[in-house]
């Protein structure tokens, strides 16, 4: 749809919300029912159109002018949904950042591209050529790996669990190795994107390597039993990071009109939204990591499983979360 027709098409509607923002800004009164579900529905519609703004790349005018008007009613709902801080985190969580994603689809669908493409060509180049690993990543690798999950090996086989205080200093440091790797990406998108899509491919391109040379180890079962079940977390928050990068990259490639300080003001807050929800799922991520990845006492089919499941529902969350 050319940008005119649009225009005409919805003008109507933004100029009611505005009156309405106008109101509540203004009056500082509280919505009756009826209008609370007047406010939310044309607020969603709003949402909608400025991701179809972006993703037709209509002016910068019309975007700028529908981002406005889609911050303000965010304020507006935190100010009459939420009240405090329990309450702005489950309105980010159940509603905000899983709406995000979706408006946000082709670099949320770029990032999944530049990381997982490089990591199943890494994993099937290695699972075929094994010291293809040594060459990229370092000559001990893959032997560390092997050997640390050669000891989780034999844990299963005694049906113990590693040390309680164990857990808790890996579950520190994953967070904090977990999040530095998030932050690379989502930092490099202000290299106008660059910095961002190297951090991504080469993540994925070296995970995807210790994950083909895993397949020739006899602690291989180990080794998948223990990803499977945080990865759905870990992997998912990198590459949600890594399109708050790209979409900070665009701001800056693409302007659309506006300035390049004005269109990063403007794009970064959604990508700030990104880059927050990917920093919740990698603290999750840490602590399956740390708690539950390593417990060796439990059947390895019961991992699997947790795992799939997580997976499942994971991407269900992002796909169908605040949609209502």
């Amino acid at each position: 749809m050319k940008q005119l027709a649009f225009e005409q098409q919805n003008q109507a509607l933004w100029q009611a919300f505005e009156r309405q923002l106008q109101q509540l800004e203004h009056k500082r009164t509280r919505l009756a029912a009826e209008q609370a579900r007047q406010f939310g529905s044309h607020y969603s519609q709003v949402c909608h159109h400025l991701a179809l703004a972006n993703d037709r790349q209509y002016s910068g005018g019309l975007a700028s002018y529908l981002q406005n008007l889609a911050e303000r009613g965010h304020k507006q709902l935190y100010r009459y949904q939420n009240s405090g801080l329990w309450g702005r985190f489950k309105y980010f969580v159940g509603r905000d950042f899983p709406q995000t994603v979706r408006q946000q689809f082709k670099p949320v669908l770029w990032a999944h591209a530049l990381f997982y493409l490089p990591l199943l060509l890494s994993l099937l180049l290695v699972a075929l050529h094994p010291p293809l690993l040594e060459k990229w990543a370092g000559a001990d690798i893959g032997a560390n790996a092997a050997e640390s999950y050669a000891e989780m090996a034999a844990q299963y086989a005694a049906g113990s669990n590693r040390p309680l205080w164990q857990n808790w200093m890996m579950f520190g440091f994953y967070v904090f190795n977990n999040i530095g790797i998030a932050f690379q990406s989502f930092a490099g998108g202000l290299l106008f994107g660059i910095g961002a899509v190297y951090t991504t491919v080469y993540n994925g391109f070296i995970i995807g390597g210790i994950m083909g040379y895993m397949l020739h180890e006899p602690s291989a079962l180990a080794f998948y039993s223990f990803v499977s079940a945080h990865g759905a977390f870990e992997l998912t928050g990198l590459v949600l990071a890594a399109a708050g990068g790209l979409r900070l990259g665009l701001a800056l490639l693409a302007p659309q009109g506006l300035s390049r300080k004005d269109a990063l003001r403007q794009q970064g807050a959604v990508a700030v939204k990104l880059m927050s929800g990917a920093f919740l799922l990698l603290a999750l991520a840490a602590l399956v990591e740390g708690f539950w990845s390593p417990l060796t006492s439990i059947p390895i089919a019961l991992k699997f499983a947790v795992g799939t499941m997580l997976w499942l529902l994971v991407y269900a969350y992002l796909w169908r979360a605040g949609r209502a």
